[in-house]
């Protein structure tokens, strides 16, 4: 493993959801009004497709450095985050629904991008967009889908 992979892994299992935890805290301490919407908002959106959640998922950069939001801070977002939320979203979804989901980090050198791959390796989503992927290859037809852009998956 490389000095990049490990001081990559170290900020996404310990630095990461520290700095998260810290913005999501911040973000609801100025937006607590909207507590009652958002679960009411969460209960109607478990019934859509994932596709049909997804096309509603608006990327936006990052403003306080590179965090994961919690999915009641996405909702109260009107659905707008960056790779971390979409891939967060997605998660929570496959998890009302009985399935299995990871979240897989790709970095290169310059870029980074986070998204959610099913436990059976069947299905990707990023940011918008829902992937069917073949089990068997799963991991090389990821990174096929961006161009090779990412080299290492965590």
């Amino acid at each position: 493993m490389t000095t990049f992979q490990i001081i990559r892994k170290f900020w996404i299992r310990v630095e990461k959801p520290i700095w998260s935890f810290i913005v999501n805290c911040v973000f609801w301490l100025f937006h607590l009004g909207k507590i009652g919407a958002v679960k009411k908002e969460m209960e109607a959106i478990k019934g859509l497709k994932i596709e049909t959640l997804m096309n509603l998922f608006k990327w936006q950069e990052d403003v306080m450095g590179d965090w994961t939001p919690w999915v009641s801070t996405v909702i109260a977002k009107d659905l707008q985050d960056d790779c971390d939320g979409a891939a967060a979203l997605a998660k929570w979804w496959f998890k009302e629904h009985g399935i299995k989901a990871d979240i897989f980090n790709l970095y290169s050198a310059t870029a980074g991008h986070t998204v959610c791959v099913t436990k059976d390796r069947e299905t990707m989503v990023t940011n918008e967009r829902v992937v069917n992927l073949n089990p068997t290859c799963w991991e090389k037809e990821m990174l096929e889908y961006f161009g090779n852009k990412y080299t290492v998956i965590i």
